[in-house]
């Protein structure tokens, strides 16, 4: 009878154990992010280039101006600048005084809107400020007396 008794108890354990009790039901979901980049030019901070006022003939006149910019950590950026690069008599838009943007105090190299004249570089986070220097060409300032005025147009790709 105590064989039996084990035997049975055996048998009982064995059964719960080849045919669990519990039902079982799955379903799968995804977890996803979506990283952007982000650039701006802050044009509420844009300092814009005035020559001032200089006498007729007057040589080697150059001024800055700067540009804020403003991308996300990394993101790697260009600014063109899309001009003319004249700067036309208010009065008679047919007299002229040519000028070039630079992206260096020491006029070496140009900033214009062919992709070998952008400016490149990568965000921070956080506002940049970038100079921006004009220079009248030599002898060109030989022009009636007047003001003269051209538009820039910064352009940010990234």
């Amino acid at each position: 009878m105590g064989k039996m008794k084990y035997l049975l108890s055996f048998i009982i354990l064995f059964s719960t154990i080849a045919y669990p009790q519990n039902n079982e039901n799955s379903s799968e979901f995804k977890v996803q992010l979506t990283v952007t980049e982000r650039c701006e030019i802050q044009s509420n901070q844009t300092q814009s280039i005035d020559f001032g006022s200089i006498q007729r003939s007057t040589n080697n006149v150059s001024r800055s101006g700067s540009l804020n910019v403003s991308c996300t950590q990394d993101t790697p950026y260009s600014i063109a600048l899309h001009s003319d690069k004249t700067l036309k008599n208010t009065q008679d838009s047919s007299i002229q005084v040519p000028y070039q943007l630079y992206q260096d105090a020491g006029f070496k190299t140009v900033w214009g809107s062919s992709s070998q004249e952008n400016f490149t570089s990568s965000g921070t986070g956080t506002d940049q400020s970038f100079k921006i220097w004009a220079k009248i060409n030599e002898g060109a300032t030989n022009v009636p007396a007047g003001i003269y005025n051209d538009t820039v147009i910064a352009t940010i790709t990234y």
